[in-house]
């Protein structure tokens, strides 16, 4: 069973994860990419501020640091992402598909929808996605809100889903417990770039960033979900 879990998710993370990944590069790269652009701005001209006051304090220099180059290289290191973030996806939900024992195509968009609110939804009414040069909470405390959501929501899910009534009330404050605790958020909202032209610009890029995520992340799970229900489906038939 579990040999089967592992094969099947790699081919569904494999095939889903690819087009997850060109997906990716038509819909939420260039809006990155964009955004990007003004974050160089800023830390150019902080760079030149501070020299021009003789300041090195304002500014550093990460020799070590690397990032993708523009074009081939980054689109093949998106795709690669996207392909490892689907395969480890699709353990979990094929493996959830075969506990449960639902495997119709029915099932698996529901299993996809249910990994989409979970991983994606519920996070969102506390942290939406961010493009870069956005100003944010502590990472840490970001993190561990995510995580939490995330397990609390699946799981609350799950109870509603596969536990009979009256306990089903139990999966519905599993749901709520993160939003009442609050998500970790910053002092000020707003940009490291604070040049007013460069503010509007990012705030529209802000927008357009989460309305493509929102749609890419709901295609992808929907094909997850999918995908599993089908594979689960044929090696659950194969080992009967």
């Amino acid at each position: 069973m579990f040999k089967n879990i592992i094969v099947n998710a790699m081919i569904v993370g494999i095939v889903v994860g690819a087009i997850f990944g060109i997906l990716q590069n038509f819909t939420t790269t260039p809006i990155i990419l964009a955004a990007e652009a003004y974050e160089v701005s800023q830390s150019t001209a902080t760079e030149t501020s501070a020299h021009s006051h003789g300041s090195t304090a304002a500014h550093s220099h990460d020799a070590d640091a690397w990032a993708p180059d523009d074009g081939i290289e980054r689109v093949g290191y998106t795709i690669l992402s996207a392909i490892l973030t689907a395969i480890g996806f699709a353990m979990l939900t094929i493996a959830a598909m075969a506990a449960s024992g639902k495997t119709s195509i029915l099932s698996g968009i529901l299993f996809g929808l249910a990994g989409y609110i979970s991983f994606y939804v519920a996070p969102s009414l506390g942290l939406l996605p961010e493009i870069p040069g956005s100003v944010a909470a502590q990472l840490e405390g970001r993190q561990g809100w995510w995580l939490m959501t995330v397990v609390l929501t699946a799981g609350g899910l799950a109870a509603v889903a596969f536990i009979q009534s009256p306990y089903r009330f139990f999966g519905l404050s599993l749901l709520i417990v993160p939003h009442i605790l609050g998500a970790p958020v910053p002092e000020h909202h707003g940009f490291a770039n604070t040049d007013p032209v460069a503010v509007e610009a990012l705030t529209a890029l802000s927008g357009d960033f989460i309305v493509m995520t929102a749609i890419t992340l709901f295609i992808f799970w929907l094909l997850l979900g999918t995908a599993s229900s089908l594979v689960t489906a044929k090696f659950l038939k194969a080992t009967a």
